[in-house]
């Protein structure tokens, strides 16, 4: 949007700036600093989203959400903190951790299921969350303790299942509170 002919058209035609070359010196003065103005509110804008920050930015953003960055590096910690502000929301029904794990990891949740556990329906399976994003233990078990922590109280999630699709053999690996356990293979 150029600023210089939007002022240009607000001005009344007893004031038209195309004639009256004072006033055509001063709407271009404005407009300069409007623009200027409008710029940096851009720039203002790009680095206070999550997705645009980085570094020492990113880690400021984290302490007004109250995620310590921890070893994660710049692009986990934007799941990190776009998990920790999805969960805030507090919708724990499957819906809900569906919606947390899509805002936070940015993924098509078409695929994964969470269903009961035939033995105890109080405990939920979450089968096959995209493992891309978690490529170490640290970061799968963060993941692990946030969708965990996302689900009403008195519920229990009994396992989730991280899915490792990027190579030609699958993945999985099984999180319960006490342990992650990997298992590769195409039988899984």
């Amino acid at each position: 949007m150029d600023i210089l002919k939007v002022f240009t058209s607000k001005i009344p035609g007893s004031l038209n700036a195309t004639y009256n070359p004072n006033m055509n010196k001063l709407v271009t003065f404005f407009a300069e600093y409007l623009s200027e103005i409008q710029s940096l509110f851009k720039k203002i804008e790009l680095y206070r989203n999550i997705d645009g920050a980085s570094g020492k930015l990113l880690d400021e953003i984290g302490e007004k959400v109250g995620e310590v960055r921890g070893q994660a590096d710049d692009e986990f910690y934007r799941i990190m903190l776009k998990s920790k502000i999805a969960s805030r929301k507090g919708d724990a029904t499957v819906n809900g951790i569906l919606t947390i794990i899509k805002n936070s990891l940015g993924v098509d949740v078409k695929n994964i299921k969470v269903v009961p556990l035939p033995d105890e329906p109080q405990a939920v399976v979450i089968k096959d969350v995209p493992l891309e994003f978690a490529n170490d233990t640290w970061k799968q078990q963060y993941l692990l303790r946030r969708i965990e922590g996302t689900v009403a109280a008195g519920v229990r999630v009994h396992e989730v299942r991280f899915i490792d699709n990027s190579n030609t053999t699958v993945k999985v690996v099984s999180g319960t509170q006490s342990a992650i356990i990997v298992k590769e293979g195409s039988d899984v």
